[in-house]
């Protein structure tokens, strides 16, 4: 019935009135979808601008975001050496106001680059680590290893752990094996290492990250000696920032530089990069013949024939006499540093010959070759200039890919939720409509008992249920079956209910005319009650659909084993393991397809919350 007649509705009031609901209206749908925008935008924000909360993230509308969430994630936890690298003052990319301007469009300065990647991709394997990599494997390389391995292994990840010895249950499980170099590192030869270096060396040269020497003396320095001031004081230098200082390969001249560079070298300096030069073998038996008497006595082993190897063994039989006997007997003069610093001025050399062609090619002011110094600023800056469209793409994408992998890599969980909802809603669609007819269509005495107690269960909340639901299916033993996610569900008091309630409304002269043509009960409910009551079915078919498609605690606690977990399992799961913006990502996806089944549904759904008057 209309709040105003025909002629009413011209007048003010009646316009105002209408105003008013629309009004309201409009700002209901607002609340509606504004948090929805808000979780679509966080969805596809990282660590550097999620807690922004913009329905449209900054990266999307300015380079300058774009660049600090790219270097935010090309650094990950070493801001440290980015920040000495660009020189910043800042605590984190995220306070970043603008991107570098180090003139990368200069065809000098991109060749600086170009030659430096170059060089890069002719490092040994352990001077060099990859960018963007995190723990919780979201970050672009994780990704590749993951699908590298996949498509190697054609996603049997049995024949992967027959082969490797490991337990993992999917691909995306096992990390790229990377490590940070210490003191006394040896080699890693593990199988797994070098099959991670196999794929490590089908990525760009820009998504490596060499180990500089000078980065891990600075991290020492600001460790054991302090800041900038302290170490002038030290050396006696007129450093203005640690961006300044260089560490050398060679042993300095200076005193003072020099007891710096030898305690650095016998306290943190990679032995694995150490090379003594000179003939210490006399030295070298004596040390063994002292360390270990018992070993090296008389009748023993032939102590004369044992050399002093140059560079660090690898066996475990003289690993540890070595590192101790390098550290404590061999002089620092007698040490050879191989450096990532001299790689790349030995390949300039090569390439160029003198240092005046290498400053005409790269359009540099070197006076000595101890200051040439690998371009790390610059190739991040020309690198994110010439991938900006890619980078923007992958952030866009990046948790989206990230969830969808999860599911689908992960048990059967699509499959498993397929299962259940289809399940689930034929079930509520075939037991609750049987059960409201017979109660409808035949006068029993005791109906309104029944419904009494069908309305009874609603007083309880659902996990009052689930511990006797649980004994009982794991009295008959169902546990970990599909029939274990269906059968406590198939009845719904208040779904009953309202299909009673439904079947009351329609005319009853429809039934005593079929019963006059011989129809039967069945016929009757198949031809008559289900057309006319398809509003109302499509109502519990759309409740019964997301229950299912919505559960979690039921099927985590019925289904112990991962590959009978649903889909809303794993995402849980993947939100206790990843970041919140993934999980963000997690919550959309898993929206879509409610949101699909309304919209396909969408006009008998209407009939069935607007009931049209049986006339």
């Amino acid at each position: 019935m209309a709040l105003f007649g025909p002629c009413e509705q011209r007048t003010l009031t009646a316009r105002a009135v209408y105003a008013f609901i629309y009004t309201v209206l409009i700002l209901g749908s607002v609340t509606m979808i504004y948090p929805f925008l808000l979780m679509l935008g966080a969805s596809i924000t990282s660590d550097t601008d999620f807690d922004d909360w913009q329905v449209i993230p900054a990266y999307l509308r300015g380079d300058t975001a774009l660049f600090r969430k790219w270097m935010s994630d090309r650094y990950g936890a070493d801001f440290n050496t980015a920040r000495r690298i660009h020189r910043l003052n800042v605590t984190s990319f995220r306070f970043l106001e603008q991107i570098p301007d180090y003139n990368v469009h200069d065809p000098k300065v991109a060749r600086r680059v170009d030659d430096w990647l170059e060089c890069v991709r002719a490092l040994p394997d352990d001077w060099v680590k990859a960018y963007f990599i995190d723990d919780r494997r979201t970050r672009p390389t994780n990704r590749r290893y993951a699908r590298w391995l996949i498509q190697r292994y054609r996603d049997d990840i049995q024949s992967f752990n027959r082969r490797y010895e490991t337990s993992y249950t999917n691909f995306t499980e096992v990390a790229p094996f990377e490590y940070d170099l210490t003191h006394k590192s040896r080699r890693a030869t593990a199988p797994l290492r070098q099959l991670y270096l196999e794929f490590r060396r089908t990525l760009p040269a820009h998504d490596l990250m060499p180990v500089l020497a000078t980065d891990g003396f600075l991290n020492w320095v600001e460790r054991h000696i302090g800041s900038v001031q302290e170490l002038n004081a030290l050396l006696g230098t007129r450093y203005e920032s640690m961006s300044d200082v260089l560490f050398p390969s060679e042993r300095p001249d200076d005193p003072r530089w020099q007891k710096l560079w030898d305690r650095y070298v016998r306290e943190r300096f990679p032995l694995l990069f150490v090379q003594v030069t000179g003939n210490w073998d006399r030295q070298w038996r004596q040390f063994l013949a002292e360390r270990h008497p018992s070993v090296w006595q008389k009748g023993g082993e032939d102590l004369q024939n044992l050399t002093y190897p140059a560079t660090m063994p690898q066996d475990d039989r003289f690993f540890a006499d070595w590192v101790l006997f390098t550290d404590t007997v061999v002089p620092p003069e007698a040490k050879r540093l191989v450096t990532v610093e001299g790689l790349w001025r030995d390949w300039l050399r090569r390439k160029y010959g003198t240092l005046a062609a290498v400053n005409s090619a790269h359009g540099t002011r070197w006076t000595r070759w101890e200051e040439v110094y690998p371009p790390r600023a610059e190739t991040d800056v020309l690198t994110f200039s010439r991938n900006r469209d890619e980078i923007r793409r992958e952030f866009l994408t990046r948790n989206y890919r990230l969830v969808m992998d999860y599911i689908l890599f992960h048990g059967r969980a699509l499959w498993n939720t397929f299962v259940l909802v289809v399940m689930t809603v034929l079930g509520h669609l075939t037991v609750q409509p049987l059960a409201a007819y017979g109660l409808s269509r035949f006068n029993l005495p005791y109906a309104h008992k029944i419904l009494l107690a069908l309305l009874a269960t609603m007083a309880f909340p659902a996990e009052v249920a689930m511990i006797p639901n649980f004994l009982l299916i794991k009295e008959l033993g169902l546990l970990n079956t599909y029939w274990a996610l269906v059968l406590p569900g198939l009845a719904s008091g208040m779904g009953i209910f309202l299909l009673k309630g439904y079947f009351d409304s329609l005319p009853r002269e429809m039934y005593e005319a079929a019963m006059l043509d011989g129809a039967s009960e069945l016929r009757m409910f198949w031809n008559i009650t289900i057309p006319l009551s398809m509003p109302i079915l499509a109502v519990i078919a759309l409740g019964s659909f997301t229950a299912a498609y919505g559960s979690f605690m039921w099927a985590f606690l019925i289904c112990q084993k991962p590959e009978m977990w649903t889909m809303m399992v794993f995402l849980w799961q993947l939100g206790r393991e990843s970041y919140p913006w993934v999980w963000m990502a997690s919550l959309v996806i898993a929206a879509v397809p409610t949101l699909l089944v309304f919209i396909f549904a969408q006009k008998i759904i209407l009939r069935g919350i607007i009931v049209p008057t049986m006339k």
